[in-house]
């Protein structure tokens, strides 16, 4: 069953239009018509080959994304991935703070691993962040991950 913020997401997207960048294994930037819109997601359906909806990755949740009121609370300013990782910036309205994150790409979910658990905890324990600049450098350069934000 899809749940009433799935389906805010999944109407709140078709309604704004919507542009989608694949970053690799079903995970998507999503844009509307502001810049405010950007999120990631693990994508869950597609209209044309573009994602149209999905579960939140960065931010984390709908009430990360939006206030109560419904103004926009964080969005992704800037990300880049190759084949393991998700690199991703983003940028706090209220606290006007850049928070930075990282997802690691590589993970199989198979249809057992839902079955027995909540498919959007696992891939969200994949997803590290926030952090500040200082301890995100340290985290990629422990991880070994060589991006940067282009």
């Amino acid at each position: 069953m899809i749940s009433k913020k799935k389906l805010l997401i999944f109407w709140a997207i078709l309604l704004l239009g919507c542009n989608s960048t694949n970053l690799g294994n079903g995970i998507y930037l999503l844009e509307g018509d502001r810049v405010e819109d950007r999120i990631i997601v693990r994508c869950s359906g597609k209209n044309y080959g573009e994602c149209v909806s999905g579960s939140y990755l960065i931010p984390r949740s709908y009430n990360e994304h939006f206030d109560k009121n419904g103004h926009y609370l964080e969005y992704v300013e800037n990300t880049t991935s190759n084949k393991k990782w998700v690199i991703a910036k983003t940028y706090h309205i209220q606290e006007k703070r850049e928070n930075y994150w990282i997802i690691n790409k590589d993970f199989v979910i198979t249809d057992m691993d839902c079955s027995k658990a909540n498919c959007d905890s696992i891939i969200q324990n994949l997803v590290t962040g926030p952090m500040n600049l200082t301890e995100f450098e340290n985290k990629k350069k422990v991880l070994n991950i060589e991006l940067n934000f282009k």
